[in-house]
């Protein structure tokens, strides 16, 4: 199970000087699933996380620009589900949300959300880019 915080702030940083985006302790229990002489899975998932989600948050932004529920509320899914088993909490569930609306069809509220998800994605994508740099 998966644990759900919503300790996150942005404005208060963590100690490497990046919102504190990721619970590490997600991605530290995907340990168990890692084969022996295989490349590290953690890494493997960020990197995946970095290359593919641009698209999705990409898709997000046009289809609250095009006030198109149901394409917002299938990126939203899909970015909720593999932020959470990364462990990027507040992220997750900001996605959720946005969800939400998109299958209710209400999408009045989705503009000030988008920017709240666009700032706790660019958090998410530094704090896993700054673990990469630091684990190469």
């Amino acid at each position: 199970m998966i644990k759900q915080t919503d300790d996150f702030k942005v404005d208060n940083p963590g100690p490497d000087g990046h919102p504190d985006a990721v619970d590490w302790s997600v991605l530290d229990d995907l340990k168990v699933l890692q084969k022996p002489g295989k490349p590290d899975l953690r890494i493997k998932l960020m990197t995946v996380f970095l290359t593919s989600m641009p698209a999705l948050m990409d898709t997000i932004k046009s289809s609250v620009t095009a006030r198109d529920a149901p394409a917002l509320m299938d990126a939203a899914h899909a970015m909720k589900s593999s932020s959470l088993s990364l462990g990027a909490m507040v992220f997750g569930n900001t996605c959720a949300e946005l969800e939400k609306l998109g299958s209710a069809k209400t999408l009045d509220d989705a503009p000030a959300l988008l920017s709240r998800a666009e700032n706790e994605f660019t958090a998410v994508c530094s704090a896993f880019s700054d673990d990469l740099e630091q684990n190469r």
